[in-house]
């Protein structure tokens, strides 16, 4: 009988140590002078259960394979004992890259003057048809779109499922009185994000994200570093067609706003017409940071102790150290 219990104990301990899909730390801060901290520590404290420790997939995740992030929450106001604004929510999600111990930015977004309800001691609920209140549906729907993405990353439209639970969400939340979910509010909501996905005429943006990261990324560390840096290259080019079919969507932002650091390191070592034409394309579709692109063409020095960690190219950047991936 010992052994019996024993065996199921181990069953319901290593279902729990290979399911959850996220490990994400959380942070609730306040500019609020003289208020009690202990709630936000303990909103963290609950958010951080409340996406680390629930099942979003019917998929198995080995504990290496867990899903890193951050979400950082500032509250600057609250009016009552159940209502808060803060000054932003910020999300911050990573890949890890085959074969290395370097992990790329995904997702890293922001949402401000944000207002949310939350009860201390009350359970966190989410479905994804009901909508419930502001917290749980904005966080929800920013892991399922970066399941979506990541899947993406993976195969040929990996993803579609989550972004139809991403619909999922916005549609439940139409009802709500916050801003972030609607259409006519502004074009870089939940709901846009949700839309420039499920478009027909933007449907090359799945592409990127597999070209990228699967034919790319995750075949720098071997032989074929050309080839993963043409394949890296044509997941541009991509994006640059579902920028001309509209300008300023948000699903393109936010791949630059992921990717143009580690873009600019990866074709630093690239051919001459590699990187003339990957620095034309992304100041065509990000002119903003035309300077940054420029930097480019200023070859990188992999013998150089001081450049390491920068880039899939020869160091790391921010979202993940590595040693000696590519």
């Amino acid at each position: 009988m010992k052994k019996i219990f024993l065996i199921l104990s181990l069953l319901i301990f290593s279902s729990t140590l290979f399911s959850q899909e996220f490990k994400v730390q959380v942070s609730v801060s306040t500019t609020i002078q003289g208020t009690d901290r202990k709630i936000y520590e303990n909103m963290s404290k609950a958010l951080t259960e409340f996406i680390n420790n629930r099942k979003w997939t019917n998929l198995t995740y080995k504990v290496e394979e867990k899903i890193e992030g951050s979400i950082s929450i500032n509250v600057k106001e609250h009016s009552s004992q159940e209502d808060f604004k803060a000054d932003f929510i910020n999300i911050q999600l990573r890949r890890p890259v085959y074969n290395s111990s370097y992990t790329t930015t995904m997702l890293n977004t922001q949402e401000t003057d944000y207002f949310f309800k939350y009860q201390e001691g009350a359970p966190l609920e989410f479905e994804q048809n009901t909508y419930y209140d502001n917290l749980t549906s904005t966080i929800a729907f920013y892991l399922y779109y970066f399941l979506a993405i990541d899947g993406d990353s993976f195969a040929p439209s990996g993803g579609m499922q989550y972004f139809q639970v991403c619909q999922n969400i916005v549609s439940a939340a139409q009802k709500s009185a916050q801003k972030g979910w609607k259409s006519f509010e502004n074009q870089k909501n939940k709901y846009w994000i949700s839309e420039n996905y499920s478009n027909g005429a933007y449907r090359q943006m799945h592409d990127v994200w597999y070209n990228y990261h699967l034919m790319g990324l995750d075949r720098m560390s071997g032989e074929s570093q050309t080839e993963a840096r043409n394949s890296i290259l044509s997941a541009i080019e991509s994006l640059q067609r579902v920028n001309r079919e509209k300008t300023q969507l948000i699903c393109v932002q936010h791949f630059i706003d992921a990717k143009a650091d580690e873009i600019v390191q990866i074709f630093r070592n690239a051919p001459d017409n590699e990187k003339e034409k990957v620095i034309t394309i992304m100041c065509e579709i990000n002119p903003s940071n035309t300077n940054k692109y420029e930097q480019i063409r200023v070859q990188q020095n992999q013998n150089n102790p001081n450049q390491q960690n920068q880039s899939p190219m020869g160091g790391g950047n921010s979202g993940g150290g590595y040693n000696n991936q590519f």
